[in-house]
Parts: C-alpha cells; sequence; structure tokens
C-alpha cells in the first residue's frame, strides 16, 4: 500500500521536528522511514498511527543528537547526519593536524642554518600567502552567507568558519614578528590556516555540487 497525502506530511513534519533539512540525507531518510511505515502496515495489518509511532521509536535513535570532537562539543546534529559529516571530514581533519605539526617538528628537530636574508624572505613570503588566503576565506565567507540550503557539506563549512580568525591572528603575528626571526609556531600556525582556506574551498565546491544534484532530483 501507498501513504495518503496527509500521512507523508506527517512523516515530513517528524523529520523538520528531528532537524532532518539537509537536502542530501532528507530525502533518503524520508523514503527508508515511509517505506518502513507501510512494509509494518501490510505484515502487520496495522493502523497507520501505530505503525508510524513503532517505526519512529526505531528511527528516534539514529536521530538524536549528538556532537563530535572533530567539529567541537558545540555543534550538535542529529546522529545520522553528523555520522555522514565524520564519514567526509576524518580524512581532513589529519591531515591539518598533519600540516600543523610537520613544519613545527622539522624546524624544532632538523639542524638547518637560515641567514638573515632568508628569513625574512620567508616570512615575507609567509605574510603574502596568509594575507592571500584571508582574502580567499573572507569571499567564501560570504558566499556560503548567501546560501540557504543545508547539506551535510554546509554544516562543516559551519564549523570550520572560525579559522579566519585563526587567519586574522597569524597574519597579526608575522606582521609584528621581527623579520630576522623565524618562528616555529608561526609557520606552522600559517601553513595549518593555508591548508585549511582550502578544505573551506573544497567543501564549499562539495556543497554547491550537492545543492544542484538534490534540486534537480
Amino acid at each position: 500500500m501507498e501513504l495518503t497525502k496527509e500521512q507523508l506530511q506527517r512523516v515530513a513534519h517528524y523529520l523538520n521536528v528531528k532537524e532532518i533539512t539537509y537536502i542530501d540525507l532528507r530525502t533518503e531518510i524520508f523514503d527508508h522511514i515511509v517505506s518502513d511505515i507501510e512494509v509494518k502496515i501490510m505484515a502487520e495489518n496495522l493502523e497507520f498511527e501505530t505503525a508510524f509511532y513503532a517505526v519512529t521509536v526505531k528511527w528516534n535513535k539514529h536521530l538524536i543528537q549528538e556532537s563530535s570532537f572533530y567539529f567541537g562539543l558545540s555543534y550538535a546534529l542529529p546522529k545520522i547526519v553528523l555520522n555522514n559529516a565524520k564519514k567526509v571530514y576524518k580524512k581532513w581533519f589529519f591531515l591539518s593536524l598533519l600540516v600543523y605539526f610537520i613544519p613545527y617538528i622539522l624546524l624544532d628537530n632538523v639542524n638547518i642554518t637560515f641567514s638573515k636574508i632568508a628569513i625574512n624572505d620567508l616570512n615575507i613570503f609567509l605574510q603574502i600567502l596568509t594575507a592571500c588566503a584571508l582574502m580567499v576565506f573572507f569571499g567564501l565567507l560570504i558566499l556560503k552567507f548567501k546560501e540557504k540550503n543545508k547539506t551535510t557539506f554546509s554544516f562543516i563549512l559551519k564549523t570550520l568558519s572560525w579559522n579566519f580568525g585563526v587567519g586574522l591572528m597569524v597574519l597579526f603575528y608575522l606582521n609584528s614578528n621581527p623579520q630576522d626571526d623565524l618562528q616555529r609556531l608561526l609557520v606552522s600556525f600559517s601553513a595549518a590556516f593555508i591548508f585549511m582556506t582550502y578544505s573551506y574551498f573544497h567543501f564549499y565546491k562539495k556543497h554547491l555540487e550537492a545543492v544542484k544534484k538534490h534540486k534537480i532530483s
């Protein structure tokens, strides 16, 4: 059997209450719940309300609000969306740590002597790169702010937005740092911020692709 329009609206309302508003997952979850209800009605000869209650009880554990250290404990969303976000972002999280720690460890342990001119040139180079990354990041933030559709990728972008503040601090300290002094902490933070700018661009592009795909379908 197929559910009526009113019954489908009940399922849609349930997803709204559970904050399943991410268009790359909502249709799939909606279809699964509808299918579960239809199967239960047919198999057990139940009324819609009874089947709806039984199915939503089963789904509640997948839609409970949770957070993760990958994104920060202040960011909570339905478990099924969070698990998808972690699957997408986990690799990028560990890459960002590598990009930070590799320059720090190399500068701390490898016995390399730089001339004052080389250090000065490197500091200027980092300032230019960080400033360019900041401008790109700011432009992406504006584009993201104008985009109202929600996807798993838009959630990831939301959790990455604070990195713009990190970039500002890095640029400030790079400008304040003596030109003949190479601070490994600043080099590491600068490298990490540039990588996070690229990450933000990557996930913004993925967000647009998801919006295009699911808006069409």
